[in-house]
């Protein structure tokens, strides 16, 4: 199973996953043939990316949690910034249950922190804001137990993933939907968007003071370049770094309501750029150590032309997994397996989508 862009889709493949309209109900289920017809329904639905069941590859996907627990987070990220600008006590019962969510995910990822990731989310565009911060919580809870972060200490990072992005509930939905360049008054809202969260939460004695600081401080940059404070390392929380490096990644490799998504290749590019300048050196490397570009499964193109399907990616060399080389004699498919780690000279150039 892989990851395709709705746009690529030929012939009539097979769905591997099931899919969710903005409400959490089904919208095609996994095995359905996907026609013309239902492609542009996925489409109207403003889903962009797909999972397709592929001859060239019976991986399964690697979550890092299951689509169910995925579901009811995404539903009370929904409910918390449907409440932001409501009464108290509904935000305190809303806090409640994500602090006992929190404890079924960590308890669900204790047996699979040691795993790369390599899941792409498949995200409604109308969902964006509440998947991102779903996903940045996820991403920055597995950097978290990497960096042999307390229990306790994890769960604060991860419900700061979930609140970090609070002050845009008190943004206009034309501003934080908007499908076109932003406007200068409305790109200066939108930088203003932590300090908004961090006045919202700060009084709130039940916050840890964690969250405070991350949801105040994921844009802040090692090097003073950040926003909303330009303020330098002297003065940011570290947890506030995993956030932000979180939240980069699953913004440049997400559809946003603007643009398309990026290659994880690009996020990863981007990461190394910014290392010792946005983000402190260790974080960067233990994240990239984590994240897996060319998932299993995916099909890519070599530096000679060849198209291969990802078998496996050893950690800390993601730019160099084993693959398979693909070619076709007699009508039939037939592979060569090869380690990257051991031929230098062959490289990968880019994901595809089709073989040709």
């Amino acid at each position: 199973m892989r990851a395709v862009p709705t746009k690529f889709i030929k012939g009539s493949p097979i769905l591997g996953e099931t899919l969710y309209n903005a409400r959490g109900q089904i919208l095609v289920k996994s095995g359905a043939t996907l026609t013309d017809i239902l492609v542009e329904k996925i489409n109207s639905n403003r889903i962009f990316t797909v999972y397709l069941k592929d001859e060239h590859s019976n991986k399964d996907i690697n979550r890092v949690i299951e689509q169910t627990l995925r579901l009811q987070g995404i539903n009370l990220i929904k409910d918390l910034f449907a409440k932001a600008i409501n009464n108290e006590a509904s935000l305190l019962t809303i806090h409640n249950q994500l602090s006992e969510y929190a404890e079924d995910v960590l308890y669900e990822t204790s047996s699979v922190k040691e795993k790369q990731i390599e899941y792409i989310d498949i995200k409604n565009v109308d969902d964006y804001l509440y998947s991102s911060s779903l996903n940045t919580a996820i991403l920055s809870m597995l950097i978290a137990w990497e960096l042999k972060i307390s229990r306790d200490m994890v769960k604060q990072i991860f419900l700061g993933g979930i609140y970090h992005d609070i002050g845009l509930a008190f943004l206009p939905n034309e501003i934080t939907n908007k499908s076109k360049e932003l406007t200068m008054d409305e790109k200066r809202m939108i930088l203003m968007h932590p300090l908004e969260g961090y006045k919202f939460l700060k009084d709130k004695t039940y916050i840890n003071a964690y969250i405070k600081a991350i949801t105040l401080q994921h844009h802040e940059h090692l090097d003073g370049s950040g926003y909303p404070h330009r303020v330098d390392s002297s003065k940011i929380n570290r947890y506030a770094y995993i956030i932000g490096i979180a939240y980069i990644y699953d913004a440049m490799t997400s559809d946003r309501p603007y643009r398309k998504a990026g290659s994880p290749k690009e996020a990863i590019e981007y990461i190394i750029g910014t290392s010792g300048t946005h983000f402190p050196k260790d974080i960067a490397s233990t994240f990239l150590d984590k994240i897996d570009p060319y998932p299993r499964g995916s099909l890519v193109k070599l530096n000679d032309g060849r198209i291969a399907v990802v078998d496996q990616v050893p950690k800390g060399f993601s730019l160099r997994p084993s693959i398979r080389i693909i070619s076709k004699i007699n009508e039939k498919f037939v592979y060569t397996p090869i380690n990257l780690l051991e031929h230098n000279s062959i490289i990968i150039e880019s994901e595809v989508y089709n073989f040709e």
